[in-house]
């Protein structure tokens, strides 16, 4: 097996420049560089990067923080990380701890002390005493001290989905999602929703609670109770719209002629049964995953990430005219 001598050998340079080419460093010119890596390709010389992770005082490997694994979001969400991750040479470590903060607290000590190089937070906890800003830390929506996050625009593509129920001539809208421990983006969902019915002199009908990933349906039909004559419902998750759907199902309530149902997030509603009966904002999943893990490998390079990212997120809506001629037709 050829050694990094044997390339510094071959290409007529020292070790360390060999070293500088492949680390990506500059003050190497095109020629020896060109030079170097063609010595490489010849030698077939592999590098033993756990060698150079001892030595940068690095073990590659990178933690996500998540409530629950077994959610369409969060496995979407978690399968991209890691790719974006493995290109880079990284492994993932991922914890389930929605039942479990000390879960969280074991991840942050393993990060003080660097057992894990990075940590990605999606988490329902706090953490305003443990000084997050100083390490490589990165969130998904969660708001924390001087950590940065990256975020679909969560308001404004909230504001066009309450907006379209107003325009398919919904009068009695309510709102139906979980809230956070921890200041979230996810909030925006709620505040746009809110502000929508000011704007259209709407009631505001709203079923908000801090609620565990899988206990969703009390919300579901303690709103339906409270209020039986709802003609739309703008949803804060797929999985709330989900029990939304089963409950109207059973209950004979019909979707979406009788109630006109819009979901934020999109990864379940769009396939299915609920194709073409709710519309939906898309979250842009696959980006928010490796923009995400683009911002921690800079974060563990030292290098300046911005506070707040903000991805575009798609409304897609099915047509209402279509499903009003569906209705009189029927009649």
């Amino acid at each position: 097996m050829a050694s990094i001598k044997d390339v510094a050998k071959r290409a007529g340079v020292g070790i360390g420049t060999v070293s500088r080419v492949l680390n990506g460093e500059k003050g190497v010119s095109a020629e020896t560089r060109e030079n170097v890596l063609d010595a490489i390709h010849t030698l077939d010389y592999k590098r033993n990067s756990l060698a150079v992770s001892f030595r940068k005082n690095e073990n590659k490997i990178a933690a996500l923080l998540v409530p629950v694994i077994d959610h369409p979001f969060f496995s979407k969400l978690a399968y991209y990380i890691e790719d974006e991750l493995d290109k880079n040479g990284y492994s993932l470590l991922i914890s389930s701890s929605q039942n479990s903060q000390s879960k969280e607290y074991a991840m942050i000590e393993k990060l003080k002390k660097k057992d894990v190089d990075g940590i990605i937070f999606v988490t329902h906890y706090d953490y305003k005493d443990e000084e997050l800003s100083k390490y490589p830390v990165v969130s998904i929506d969660r708001h924390f001290d001087n950590v940065p996050f990256v975020t679909s625009d969560n308001f404004d593509s909230s504001v066009r989905a309450c907006e379209w129920l107003v325009a398919a001539g919904c009068k009695k809208i309510a709102y139906l999602g979980g809230k956070t421990l921890v200041e979230s983006e996810v909030m925006e969902r709620a505040r746009a929703y809110r502000e929508t019915m000011k704007k259209y002199g709407l009631p505001e009908i709203v079923q908000c609670e801090v609620v565990i990933h899988g206990g969703e349906q009390p919300l579901v039909e303690a709103l339906f109770a409270a209020h039986p004559d709802l003609d739309g419902v703008f949803v804060s998750g797929d999985t709330m719209t989900n029990l939304i759907f089963r409950h109207c199902e059973r209950c004979g309530i019909a979707i979406p002629q009788r109630l006109k149902v819009a979901s934020y997030d999109g990864v379940q509603v769009k396939t299915g049964e609920m194709k073409d009966k709710i519309a939906y904002v898309e979250q842009p999943v696959e980006q928010l995953g490796r923009e995400t893990a683009r911002a921690l490998l800079k974060k563990i390079r030292g290098e300046e990430v911005p506070l707040k990212t903000v991805l575009p997120a798609k409304f897609v809506q099915y047509d209402v005219k279509s499903v009003s001629l569906s209705e009189r037709s029927a009649k």
